[in-house]
């Protein structure tokens, strides 16, 4: 707003106002912020004519909105304070942003600073001054911020869908956000048949799908992976222009039957003339897109790009040389007209940006551009806008108008959506300079500055007026789309009310041949020490168990009475066991009887890392119904109101007062589970036992507590839920009873490693029985295994002596372990380090050349390089070899070289990199003269370099004097090279012949660098260089 527009304005509002306190204009800076400066004399000093202490003006958004600001001043004896209040004017506010009022008084000592949210209402806040401060010059800055709300979802307040910035992806972003919006070409892409579902064009189907249909900014990740790009390729930020013909360019190579639809949409024709009195020449060339140079206004950049040249010498066929013109018009325009902006210039180094003014409206006829002279009027539909400085850095948005005619525009800035005034769309984007302004407490004034505006349009869309069609959404999908997400939502579904687990009985225990199981570390509760090999379990349940669906929201007799349902058998006397794997202590495992009138949810409320459940019949013949049973694939049980049911109470009578015996048997050194008795708590199990088995005198009963000792005594069990017992037939046993007393399993996990294994050992054995195991297995020697594990106290502690196996396991028998290169014992004296994937053991106080001695390296053959890890293109020869390994093993890789030998003065690091800034390979390191030139170095170098090719991914270069050989997939292509030098960091531009001597005097070691560039002459190779990707 121009100063005497705004004079005018404080004139007519702001009455009260002397010449005392002066405002200043309005400044608009970039990122959505306006500001204005209020100078105030010494607060004592300020005198109005009406006397009420207060000024008015009016000022806007960056957006637009305008807002009336009052201050107010109060003057009392020992302090002072301004009133700042904000209301808008006459509108009501987006309330999709948050509109902020941020105050500051400063002055040459001093800066306070208040923020204030505004609303519809009005908004004030206070700035208070000490006595000292209001007898100086202060500066009020008023600034009004636009920012998002916390928790803003764009789907909820403007009803579109951002797209997540996947590094450097926004350029990408906005041109799938424009192409999206064109109803008619997303209707293209939707008649596109193929079942290649996660290759390109397809991944641009569910793109599309999902911008219509996701409540959240959804992802790109599938579709960059359909386009075969690597790392690189992602974080390197493309030119959008190029970027979106390639993409069309690569939908019509994919599916060429809608090649001709998509031509129709953008592609236009050009009829070009060369003509004089004699003759006219004409031809017609066909376009994708226009690209016009920066003037002050669209239709004057449209007017230079139709102007006539005036050739002095055209040879023509018949007539010879001529003086004639050149010009060219629109033959045929395009539905959907894409004009580029050329933003960038060339100025020999490298491509710059034209921050220049330049206008653009929201229709434009086309009449006097064209052949034919007919009105063709076009509406604006889309903005792009780069924000920054350089064509391959910076920010990419845009504007779209998704609804032809309205006046409702919105902003695409990756995932957030926001609605957007014609200020944002037009004004900000327009170029040129801003006033950046800041107050100056020593000189008392406001200091500005211009700046180019980082925000300019970089790319205009505009489609045909009185089309409706372009712009209307289909509402039919690609019949696999809609399947995948019927799928999707029932998988959901699933998951939301379902849970998977898995279920098992005594068959499967038995058909599971790990004998830690059947042994009773499976079903343990209070031996706190003992951890689990996780790694069984999974096994088991995947091997040996049957999936089960369960309702999340289902008691525990529901769930009973559906299986007994579906098996056949009687519910009374099935009882349902949860075997589960906590996460609050992932190493133990337990086994608890589930009350019938419990909900499940009531065992879940603990993060649970595994559980199954286990299905028993007390009646023997049920049990054996339900072992044939459970050989099914999957069961699902079906969602069922909850009710209480009049069973419940006598349910949790029976199971309280109830254990559960599990009958094993023991014969020929295998156990096998029998079979499972419910006992009253206090009975003998003795009587039982006897009953069931004819009393046989013959056989002996093993009782196995929670602690997994086995004993021979009869126990009454009181407090317990469950109990073991073995039944020896053969009095065979009681030889073994000993020995898995003895026994402790150690669950062994490499360090930082997930995956474990375990091994028993006898509680008596010391440590070194667990080396000797590790060694063996890892093929070292025992002082290279280092062993962590948690003491009596649970603290972790690194193994340094030796005890028993029992008293290492006595809190957690999981225990740690590593390969050390260097024996444990040494590690203070020795320290180790890796070049080229040898490795060597030194001695701290080692230096350079003690070490090359002992490692017979030649000094004269082979040179120590110091390459730094942090940039690999920093790096120097170790010339004092008297120096301690160890001071530089901390920041650099050491590398010993045998160097190019040209010369004895001076050591030369080469780095060879290509165009996109990629080391190709290792360092090379030349020892020339000062009298050598720069191009027997070069030369010299690709001479030891061509010998063998260069291996860079999926690709091997060959380098030749005059050439690259570029060799992928089968195919080789032959490419010129030029090559560009940096010795030092300064480009070496003409001399080559000069001698190194004269260029580093004084260096006794220097960089250089060497880029290759390669020339290509074909538009898909000139593309392919500046890393567009070719579908």
């Amino acid at each position: 707003m121009q100063d005497d527009v705004q004079q005018s304005q404080m004139d007519n509002k702001c009455q009260s106002l002397v010449q005392e306190i002066t405002i200043s204009q309005e400044f608009e800076m970039p990122m959505n912020k306006t500001k204005r400066f209020v100078l105030i004399p010494p607060i004592s000093q300020i005198r109005f004519e009406d006397e009420k202490n207060r000024l008015q003006y009016y000022c806007h958004a960056k957006d637009g909105s305008e807002f009336d600001i009052q201050i107010e001043f109060e003057n009392k004896a020992d302090n002072a304070s301004i009133f700042v209040s904000c209301k808008p004017v006459n509108q009501q506010l987006d309330h999709s942003k948050i509109y902020k009022l941020s105050s500051s008084i400063q002055s040459k000592k001093t800066k306070k600073q208040k923020d204030i949210k505004i609303e519809q209402k009005e908004n004030s806040l206070k700035l208070q001054i000490t006595q000292k401060i209001k007898e100086q010059q202060l500066c009020l800055q008023n600034e009004i911020l636009i920012e998002l709300a916390p928790k803003y979802n764009s789907r909820d307040e403007v009803g579109y869908t951002g797209i997540i910035n996947n590094s450097a992806t926004c350029y990408m972003n906005s041109v799938f956000q424009i192409l999206f919006h064109l109803g008619i070409f997303q209707k293209l892409v939707y008649s596109i048949k193929s079942d290649q579902y996660n290759q390109f064009p397809c991944t641009l189907q569910t793109l599309f799908y999902n911008l219509r249909h996701s409540q959240i900014a959804i992802s790109t990740q599938e579709i960059i992976k359909s386009f075969k790009w690597d790392i690189d390729q992602q974080a390197v930020q493309q030119d959008v222009q190029e970027f979106i013909m390639e993409l069309l360019k690569a939908i019509c190579i994919k599916v060429p039957e809608i090649e001709k639809d998509i031509n129709h949409l953008f592609q236009g024709e050009l009829e070009n003339h060369i003509k004089n009195e004699k003759f006219d020449n004409s031809n017609l060339e066909q376009f994708m897109d226009i690209s016009l140079n920066i003037t002050n206004s669209l239709n004057e950049s449209l007017e230079l790009f139709i102007q006539s040249e005036q050739l002095d010498a055209y040879t023509h066929d018949v007539y010879g040389k001529q003086e004639a013109i050149k010009f060219h018009k629109f033959k045929k325009l395009p539905p959907i007209l894409l004009i580029n902006l050329k933003r960038y210039q060339f100025d020999g180094q490298g491509f710059t940006k034209i921050h220049d003014y330049f206008q653009y409206d929201n229709e434009i006829n086309f009449k006097n551009y064209q052949i034919n002279q007919i009105d063709e009027i076009y509406q604006l539909y889309a903005v792009l806008v780069h924000r920054g400085e350089a064509i391959n850095h910076g920010h990419y948005y845009c504007y779209i108008r998704p609804i032809q005619n309205s006046q409702e525009w919105f902003k695409f800035d990756d995932k957030i959506v926001t609605r957007a005034t014609k200020q944002e769309v037009f004004q900000n984007n327009f170029g040129g300079q801003y006033i950046q302004a800041d107050y100056d407490g020593d000189l008392d004034e406001i200091i500005t500055k211009k700046k180019n505006n980082p925000e300019t349009a970089y790319m205009l869309v505009y489609i045909k007026q009185n089309q409706p069609d372009i712009l209307i959404s289909p509402n039919i999908f690609p019949e696999w789309i809609v399947k995948q997400e019927q799928l999707y939502n029932d998988s959901q579904f699933e998951q939301r009310h379902f849970i998977q687990t898995n279920i098992f009985t005594i068959n499967h225990l038995n058909q599971n041949q790990c004998t830690q199981m059947k042994t009773g570390i499976i079903f343990h509760k209070q031996a706190l020490n003992q951890s689990i090999d996780q790694n069984i379990i999974e096994e088991f349940f995947d091997q040996y168990t049957t999936p089960l669906i369960i309702p999340k929201i289902i008691t525990i007799q529901q769930i009973i009475d559906q299986l007994s349902e579906k098996i056949n058998v009687d519910k009374k006397y099935l009882h349902l066991l949860m075997y589960r794997i906590s996460h609050l202590k992932p190493n133990l495992e337990s086994i608890i009887q589930m009350q019938p009138q419990k909900n499940l949810s009531f065992y879940l409320a603990n993060k649970i890392y595994l559980f199954g459940l286990m299905l028993i019949s007390t009646n023997f013949e049920d049990q054996i119904i339900i072992n044939n049973y459970f050989g099914v694939d999957k069961i699902k049980l079906d969602l069922v109101p909850q009710n209480g049911g009049k069973n419940s109470k006598e349910n949790k009578i029976i199971v309280d007062n109830k254990v559960l015996v599990f009958i094993k048997t023991y014969s020929n050194k295998i156990i096998e589970f029998d079979q499972i008795v419910l006992l009253e708590k206090g009975q003998q199990i003795i009587d039982t036992i006897n009953k069931e088995y004819t009393n046989n005198n013959q056989i002996k009963i093993y009782y196995q507590n929670d602690n997994l000792e086995f004993r021979l005594q009869n126990s009454i069990f009181k407090n317990t839920e469950y109990i073991q017992v073995y039944l020896d037939f053969q009095n065979e046993m009681e030889t073994d009873i000993e020995q898995i007393n003895n026994q402790r399993e150690v669950i062994i996990k490499v360090f930082n490693e997930s995956q474990c294994t375990s091994q028993l050992f006898n509680k008596n054995d010391s440590t070194f029985a667990l080396l000797d195991f590790l060694a063996q297995l890892e093929d070292c020697k025992q002082e290279n295994i280092q062993i962590k594990y948690k003491d009596k106290k649970g603290n972790i502690q690194i193994l340094q002596q030796q005890m028993k196996i029992e008293e290492l396991i006595q809190f957690d028998n999981n225990i740690n372990y590593k390969q050390t290169i260097v024996p444990i014992g040494a590690l203070k004296e020795q320290m180790s380090f890796q070049v080229d994937n040898q490795t060597y053991i030194i001695l701290k106080s080692m230096n350079f050349i003690e070490f090359m001695e002992q490692e017979l390296i030649c000094p004269i053959t082979y040179i120590p390089l110091l390459i730094s890890k942090k940039d690999k293109k920093q790096a120097q020869v170790q010339l004092d070899l008297t120096q301690k390994i160890s001071r530089y093993t901390y920041k650099h890789d050491i590398k010993f070289i045998k160097p190019i030998i040209l010369g004895n003065d001076i050591y030369l690091i080469c780095f060879l990199q290509s165009v996109d800034i990629v080391l190709l390979c290792n360092p090379i390191v030349c020892q020339v003269s000062q009298n050598n030139t720069i191009a027997e170095m070069v030369n010299k170098i690709i001479q030891v370099v061509s010998q063998t090719p260069i291996q860079y991914k999926s690709q091997s270069i060959q380098i030749k004097e005059d050439c690259i050989y570029s060799s992928e997939e089968n195919k080789t292509r032959r490419l010129e090279q030029q090559i560009r030098i940096r010795i030092n960091n300064q480009e070496v531009q003409q001399d080559t012949q000069m001698g190194i001597g004269s260029l580093m005097p004084e260096l006794k070691q220097l960089t250089l660098v060497m880029t290759f560039l390669t020339i290509r002459d074909t538009k898909v190779d000139k593309l392919r260089q500046k890393g567009v990707q070719i579908f």
